[in-house]
């Protein structure tokens, strides 16, 4: 019997199956696949640089807000904020002040200072403004006794009207003052301002319902330019206004 060839052996042993055949079908298969698919690996880095530029495209690419519009917005905001305020003020607020400023203005005239002492109406509250000469005299700080009936009205008022508040200024013209007492005009304007709050205190009114102000000659009335409007420029205010003052934090007050 003769022996099979060497090429005939050869070619049956390729033509079998076995392990190592299969893995080197495999193996071909694979590397087919992946030639294949390389177009999906540059598709998705694609994919993904255009994703991260529309991200940034629709970050940068917003419309801002128009300066109008903003304008708008704030200035609703500020009428909202306006009419909270005013659904803060008792209804009868405004009412309230003006009876007590008719009630002020018949008494000045009653008592023969209106020439000396003007009544003016401010956004909720008033002003009564007093000539420096009706409780001062010149370059002092010692009320005088004509003075007295016009604070104590003040006080009558005050007291009766507990929501009120009282912010008392001084108010000197451009002369300068040079005293031992009072070295400059700031000096002499506080210590009236002072001496009427203290006034006020003493006929029982709250301190914590009282604001002192020195202003010396930086808030003019007129200008300097003339004895009549350095006398209308020497004066002290007397400021009421309708904050509302809780009866709870001057007890309090009290005890500290």
């Amino acid at each position: 019997m003769s022996r099979p060839s060497a090429q005939s052996a050869r070619r049956k042993r390729d033509s079998a199956p076995g392990i190592d055949g299969s893995l080197i079908s495999l193996a071909t298969a694979r590397r087919s696949d992946d030639d294949a698919n390389w177009w999906m690996i540059t598709l998705s880095d694609l994919t993904l640089l255009m994703l991260g530029f529309m991200v940034v495209w629709y970050v940068t690419g917003k419309t801002p807000v128009a300066p109008q519009a903003a304008k708008q917005a704030i200035s609703h905001a500020a009428r909202g904020n306006e009419i909270t305020q005013l659904l803060a003020v008792p209804s009868d607020a405004a009412e309230t002040m003006q009876t007590v400023q008719q009630d002020m203005l018949k008494f000045i005239r009653a008592a023969g200072f209106a020439k000396a002492v003007t009544v003016e109406s401010m956004p909720n509250g008033l002003v009564l403004s007093l000539q420096d000469t009706v409780p001062f005299a010149s370059g002092k700080a010692d009320l005088r006794a004509r003075a007295m009936p016009i604070l104590e009205k003040v006080a009558a008022i005050l007291l009766g009207n507990p929501h009120f508040s009282v912010a008392v200024s001084g108010h000197t013209d451009s002369l300068r003052v040079a005293t031992p007492e009072f070295p400059s005009n700031w000096e002499l304007s506080a210590a009236r301002a002072s001496r009427v709050a203290r006034y006020l205190v003493e006929r029982g009114i709250h301190p914590a319902r009282i604001s002192v102000q020195g202003y010396a000659n930086y808030r003019p009335r007129k200008p300097n330019s003339t004895p009549s409007n350095r006398s209308s420029n020497r004066r002290v205010e007397i400021r009421l206004s309708n904050d509302v003052v809780a009866s709870g934090d001057e007890s309090q007050s009290d005890h500290r």
